[in-house]
C-alpha cells in the first residue's frame, strides 16, 4: 500500500497545476459558459488517482494508515510508546 499512497502523491504533484487552472477557469462566473463547460470536461478527464482527496497519510515507522498525526507523521500508538520514552523532544507526561 505504501507505494500506491508514493504512486498518488506523485501523481497529485504532476497534475495539480493543470487541475487547479481548470478549476480557476470553470468556477469564473465572467466567462463565457461555453468555456467554463470545456473545463470542467477536461478536469473530468484526469486521472481519479491524481486527486488529492485519495492521498493518505502513514505512519513512517509502521505503515499504518488509521489515526496518524500529521505533524509528526506517526501513528498515535507509535506517537505514545515514542513520547513515553523521551524520545520526542519538548513532550512530557502529563502531571497533576
Amino acid at each position: 500500500m505504501k507505494s500506491l499512497d508514493y504512486k498518488r502523491r506523485q501523481s497529485f504533484a504532476i497534475y495539480e497545476a493543470k487541475r487547479k487552472a481548470l478549476q480557476a477557469v470553470a468556477t469564473n462566473q465572467n466567462l463565457e459558459i461555453s468555456l467554463r463547460w470545456w473545463a470542467q470536461l477536461e478536469k473530468s478527464k484526469l486521472p481519479r488517482q491524481s486527486s488529492l482527496s485519495r492521498v493518505h497519510n502513514h505512519c513512517v515507522e509502521t505503515n499504518r494508515s488509521r489515526s496518524v498525526l500529521s505533524f509528526y507523521k506517526l501513528s498515535r500508538l507509535q506517537f505514545r510508546r515514542l513520547a513515553s520514552k523521551g524520545a520526542l523532544p519538548g513532550l512530557r507526561k502529563a502531571c497533576w
